[in-house]
């Protein structure tokens, strides 16, 4: 075998994500498990599993007309997922129907994968990614992640369903229950990482906004990749975090600390000024004043030569708290829609992630360090049930959470013998750094998880922090680092001037927006009250008409807002659009209710959006000074 077909189909699977899989399938060289049987009609493709003479099929021919004549139900959906690939016809046949954008395979058996594609031409199904093929032994949660994060499936969780390709694949029940978890683990943490607060996200810009003549007055984050960008691969980076575990590592840290650039976390920072380590990057993300009081201190000399990284759309209390004892500051946008619709590019962009741990690491592997160790990085609770180290700021916050979440989240623990008590937002931190060590992992980065305690990060080398510094940390660096500095006087105002420009346009398309906005809610009243002089057909047209508008690029910017509930309540509509119907009258129906349960959604976007443009007339107020005063305005 190997044929011409194998090999179109080999170089059809072009992206990393199947470089085991190829290396598997060139490895055979005979069927030791499987063969097959090829019947009169083309179609007619068994396949037998050698052990026992079972077959996939009983009916290859009749079972496909089944499948086939079942899917028309589901015509409609974007994506479908299957356990087992068979022989393959059922899903060339599918993939006939445009609707179906993507259909994903997982499939155990590496000799029916062989099989198959030697069989049937995929080559342009899989070069497109509308066929995607995962091999299950290779399954992991970030493969899953990566699936239900693409476009076109991360709007429809609420119609996921793994079918069975033939009964022959109840036989790998185990299996399937380990595919569905770890789907069913990525639906729920890509849902939670959309947000359910629009609170937040009109917070977040407001805060931004406000922060825009602090953010371009001082040194970009362009300029500081620029400056400090790592050269030599043999310096590391330690990232510190507050878990229980840190405190034991604070001596070590300490002795080491001239040989190695620190990374902390905001809640940290106090915790190593108090023992007298000098980080050399302090992060920060989160826009609530909690937050802001991580640094409500004043350490003197000992904040020169720290830089402190925050993202732009922190709370005013941590600008006043940094300028109060002059400490040096850079505040980093987060490609948010809203922020990257203002354009400020030299002052981003970083996705951060869901925490400031999170930030750290995508901040080390930005500044190109190859090398990278993680201490007080838990993600669990302690034995004693401590949520943190000794001396965090927020110990109280986390009072009976050990008892709370006890047996309900649960890891295998660091050094992977036994289980840690863990929770729901640790479990989804965990899972975020397996998904970025995973991909760093391809780029020779190391990631060495060095806490000695809590959770084990699957893809993290696991070494005691007493050995990685002993092996790793072998001279001192010349620090302090080089100087980051501002933007000539003249840039910073030409881009002040155009954010100051670019929001106001944005403030009168709004108007516009709501207008029609408007126009549509008051049809879907109507036809609630039974007073509508407009057809089913005209009202869905113009509700059409609307939702193509707020796709567009032009109103990009107000999806920030929207986003929380345009995300959620589109996938509770999603499995009304995609419902089939077999007359007029059951057409008609399904348009009525469809265009009924898009009043509330629709009155959701109009005050939403016009909250966000009451927000920003006050929020712009400092920028708009700051222009006065530089007599641009």
């Amino acid at each position: 075998m190997q044929n011409e077909i194998f090999d179109k189909n080999l170089k059809a699977m072009n992206g990393n994500e199947y470089n085991e899989i190829k290396e598997e399938l060139k490895k055979i060289k005979e069927l030791r498990y499987f063969s097959y049987s090829l019947g009169k009609d083309k179609l007619d493709i068994n396949i037998i599993q050698k052990r026992n003479l079972k077959t996939i099929y009983k009916n290859p021919l009749k079972e496909l007309e089944e499948k086939i004549e079942f899917f028309k139900e589901y015509q409609r959906y974007p994506a479908l997922f299957f356990y087992g690939l068979g022989n393959g016809i059922l899903y060339k046949a599918l993939l006939q129907n445009e609707n179906h954008k993507r259909i994903i395979v997982f499939e155990k058996e590496i000799e029916i994968i062989f099989i198959t594609l030697n069989l049937i031409d995929f080559s342009e199904e899989l070069r497109k990614g509308k066929l995607i093929l995962i091999h299950t032994i290779e399954m992991t949660y970030t493969k899953a992640d990566t699936i239900f994060s693409l476009s076109s499936i991360n709007k429809f969780f609420r119609i996921y369903n793994l079918y069975l390709h033939s009964n022959f694949y109840k036989n790998y029940e185990e299996d399937m229950l380990k595919v569905n978890t770890l789907n069913s683990k990525a639906i729920r943490n890509i849902s939670l990482r959309r947000g359910n607060d629009p609170k937040d996200a009109m917070q977040g810009i407001e805060q931004f906004v406000r922060n825009i003549p602090k953010i371009i007055n001082h040194p970009s984050y362009k300029t500081l990749l620029q400056k400090r960008k790592n050269t030599k691969d043999e310096n590391v980076a330690i990232i510190v975090s507050t878990g229980p575990s840190l405190e034991k590592q604070l001596p070590l840290l300490k002795k080491y600390a001239s040989k190695a650039t620190i990374f902390c976390a905001d809640s940290a920072y106090a915790i190593l000024a108090k023992h007298d380590i000098k980080p050399d990057y302090v992060c920060m993300m989160e826009r609530d004043h909690y937050t802001a009081e991580c640094f409500n201190n004043d350490f003197k000399e000992f904040d020169q030569d720290i830089t402190f990284v925050v993202t732009s759309l922190v709370h005013k209390n941590t600008i006043a708290y940094l300028e109060k004892n002059k400490r040096k500051y850079i505040l980093i946008t987060r490609p948010l829609p809203f922020a990257t619709s203002i354009e400020l590019d030299e002052f981003g962009y970083m996705s951060c992630g869901m925490s400031v741990a999170h930030m750290n690491y995508e901040l080390a592997i930005n500044l190109n360090f190859k090398n990278i160790i993680l201490i007080g990085q838990d993600l669990a609770y302690a034995k004693d049930g401590s949520s943190h180290s000794k001396g965090f700021l927020y110990k109280d916050f986390h009072e009976g959470h050990h008892e709370r979440d006890f047996d309900k989240y649960t890891a295998i623990a660091y050094g992977g013998e036994g289980i840690v008590q863990s929770s729901e937002v640790w479990t989804i931190f965990r899972e975020i750094f397996e998904n970025f060590i995973a991909t760093n992992n391809q780029k020779k980065i190391k990631t060495y998880n060095a806490t000695e305690g809590g959770a084990r990060i699957e893809g993290a080398i696991e070494k005691s922090f007493k050995e990685l510094c002993k092996t790793l940390l072998k001279k001192d660096l010349k620090k302090p680092f080089a100087k980051i500095p501002k933007l000539l006087k003249n840039q910073r105002d030409e881009l002040m001037l155009d954010a100051y420009k670019k929001i106001k346009k944005q403030m009168s398309l709004t108007q516009t927006f709501l207008k029609e906005c408007k126009k549509v809610k008051n049809q879907l009243a109507s036809l609630k009250r039974g007073k509508t002089k407009l057809t089913l057909e005209q009202i869905n047209k113009n509700l059409d008409k609307f939702k193509t508008r707020l796709d567009s690029k032009r109103y990009g910017f107000l999806l920030e807002i929207l986003g929380p509930t345009l995300y959620h309540e589109e996938s509770l509509l999603a499995p009304l659009y995609f419902q089939s119907f077999q007359n007029e009258s059951e057409r008609q129906n399904k348009l009525f209710a469809w265009l009924y349960a898009h009043e509330s959604l629709i009155e959701s976007i109009f005050e939403l959006v016009d909250t966000q443009n009451i927000i920003l007339k006050k929020a712009i107020i400092p920028l708009q000074d700051e222009l006065e005063k530089r007599k641009l305005l």
